[in-house]
């Protein structure tokens, strides 16, 4: 896949047959639509313009980040990628490439990009009919993928090694990112392009008298320092609230009734490929 970091360094091939889209909040129909250009125009070469908020829309959520956007559209086979602000995208429909008698003819708008900017309300539809359903996340049905959160593995208090359940916490690499509701869940963890079972847990970790919300992933049948390394979580299905418990041997019995659950949960794996940066439904 060609990056391009401007507009001028695109070849005049792939300026002539554009996709511009807000992918920051690509979702099922979006991502049907994408597969189906893909299939029709795979003869031609096609650039992927993806727009993102800047400051104007700073205060929307985002559903994927710069780096698993690309890395998405990577695996549904893109040749050319090129991501502007929506400032940068407002100027560039000015130019003479993108004039009006041309630019339909030149650009295909999708996941809610139009001639007048971005339409936030694919994310923000999301939040508002999940967060308060959260026993039931079904976030896949509407994405058409597992919920990914990206990001380097930082320091922690390093507690969950004393009871036999250590963890990596994660700090995602961008902080407008949505995150799931508090919780514990069953997902995967991507790192150096291995997949491996987890159970993660967002909370603030009452029962330890903690109060800062972290999001931590327990790697089954993992071991190693990865402390500064990127890893990626994909959240399958949430199990439980978190919950404050009486001592850290109650505690430690959850974690072992969690674990059996989540892998009873994660045995389909052949859902996906090995090779493949995301889990694609």
């Amino acid at each position: 896949m060609q990056i391009f970091k401007d507009f001028n360094q695109v070849p005049e091939d792939f300026s002539q047959s554009i996709v511009a889209g807000a992918f920051f909040q690509l979702k099922k129909d979006c991502l049907l639509q994408l597969r189906e250009l893909i299939s029709d125009l795979q003869n031609e070469n096609l650039l992927f313009l993806d727009v993102f908020p800047g400051e104007s829309l700073s205060e929307v959520k985002i559903l994927l980040s710069a780096k698993e956007r690309m890395l998405l559209l990577k695996q549904l086979g893109i040749q050319a990628f090129l991501s502007l602000k929506d400032y940068e995208f407002t100027e560039l429909l000015k130019s003479e490439p993108f004039s009006k008698s041309n630019i339909d003819k030149k650009l295909k708008w999708v996941c809610g990009l139009g001639p007048n900017g971005i339409n936030p309300s694919l994310s923000s539809d999301l939040k508002c009919n999940s967060f308060g359903h959260t026993e039931r996340f079904h976030w896949h049905k509407q994405l058409g993928y597992l919920y990914p959160l990206t990001g380097d593995v930082v320091y922690g208090n390093k507690i969950g090694r004393t009871i036999g359940f250590p963890t990596a916490n994660l700090r995602p690499d961008d902080s407008d990112k949505t995150i799931p509701p508090i919780g514990v869940y069953a997902g995967w963890v991507r790192h150096n392009g291995n997949w491996y079972k987890s159970m993660i847990n967002i909370g603030i970790r009452p029962t330890l008298d903690l109060k800062n919300v972290t999001i931590e992933a327990h790697i089954f049948n993992f071991s190693g320092n990865i402390y500064d390394q990127e890893i990626s979580i994909h959240f399958q299905t949430r199990i439980r609230d978190e919950m404050r418990f009486p001592s850290m041997e109650v505690l430690k019995a959850q974690l072992h009734k969690d674990q059996k659950t989540a892998l009873h949960l994660l045995n389909s794996k052949d859902m996906f490929s090995e090779k493949d940066n995301f889990i694609l439904l």
